[in-house]
């Protein structure tokens, strides 16, 4: 297997990382303006870590040699513009986070209300006394691991997501493709 150069990866790490952030900030802001996670460092340090985990993931994704890394290629394409798109959502977003009931219909909201509760329940289940992130843990006691595993999964949950823009942005550039091509019009170039 072929490693990637130090140029592509260093590409990549400067696009996800202005994009896996901009992406973060409606989650960063309810975690900190709505459940109090501003007094907790801990948390904020774990959430930060989550957060370069997600960048330094997919900059290392998209550097292997294959579709992913292949600006021409059709997957890369989809995936740029499903990061697009949602770094559009996330910007919007961001924005009407001082409305405070606007929230309800972020989509960072309902992926972190997802997270919590999957791991409330496996921590239940498991019967683990893990203390999550809520409106009620504002006193600084939720631990980095819980605010990291809170992060993570929801961030997963934000990439499958991504990964479901994606789809459907593939779907729409073949299908843009081969009308094109069946009216005789010139490929798309980038």
């Amino acid at each position: 297997m072929e490693l990637p150069t130090h140029d592509v990866f260093l590409r990549q790490l400067r696009y996800w990382t202005l994009h896996c952030s901009l992406n973060a900030l409606p989650s960063l802001g309810i975690a900190l303006a709505y459940l109090g996670l501003w007094k907790n460092l801990e948390g904020v340090a774990a959430m930060l870590a989550a957060i370069l985990t997600f960048i330094l993931l997919y900059a290392a994704l998209t550097s292997l040699p294959g579709p992913l890394s292949n600006p021409g290629h059709v997957v890369s394409k989809s995936l740029r513009l499903g990061t697009k798109i949602r770094s559009w959502i996330s910007g919007l977003s961001f924005l009407s986070l001082p409305l405070g009931p606007a929230m309800v219909f972020m989509p960072d909201f309902w992926c972190g209300f997802l997270s919590l509760s999957i791991l409330t329940q496996a921590s239940r289940i498991l019967g683990l006394e893990i203390e999550l992130p809520s409106g009620n843990s504002s006193n600084g006691s939720v631990g980095f691991l819980a605010v990291y595993a809170t992060t993570m999964l929801e961030g997963f949950i934000i990439s499958f997501l991504l990964l479901m823009i994606s789809f459907f942005a593939l779907l729409f550039i073949h299908r843009k493709a081969r009308r094109r091509a069946v009216l005789g019009y010139p490929a798309l170039s980038d």
